[in-house]
């Protein structure tokens, strides 16, 4: 699968997901630091990759239901926690399986990832589905 990490993710995360096959990308390889949230977004578009963020508040304007864009290729959103030096290689091993296991199907959906006890959940908040919970 093809990932775009925001700023905001540090750029230690990509060899992990690519360990899991992920084409990955940090924002800062195509941008200099600061660039704006749509140009990012389009980036994502045009490249066809699902779009991995600490802030999705800023992102979820671009996809639907907010907007009737009519494909996009996905949004993580880290939300309610900070991914530190010593937290991002398991919250990326984490988000690399699930990408994995998701395919294809992330197209279109928006999920946000939270700390739930000693692990994660990644909820799929639109379309309405499920949510998984994930490991350490």
């Amino acid at each position: 699968m093809k990932v775009l990490l925001d700023e905001n993710i540090t750029q230690k995360a990509i060899p992990v997901l690519e360990k899991y096959g992920h084409d990955v990308i940090h924002v800062l390889n195509r941008f200099e630091a600061g660039k704006c949230d749509e140009d990012v977004f389009q980036l994502a578009l045009k490249e066809k990759r699902v779009l991995i963020t600490l802030n999705g508040k800023d992102f979820i304007v671009f996809i639907p239901p907010q907007t009737e864009l009519a494909l996009h290729y996905g949004l993580i959103w880290l939300r309610g926690f900070q991914v530190t030096n010593k937290s991002y290689e398991s919250i990326m091993n984490i988000i690399g399986d699930f990408l994995r296991s998701k395919g294809n199907s992330i197209k279109n959906a928006y999920y946000s990832m939270k700390k739930k006890g000693d692990s994660y959940e990644i909820i799929q908040r639109f379309p309405k589905e499920k949510s998984y919970l994930m490991g350490k």
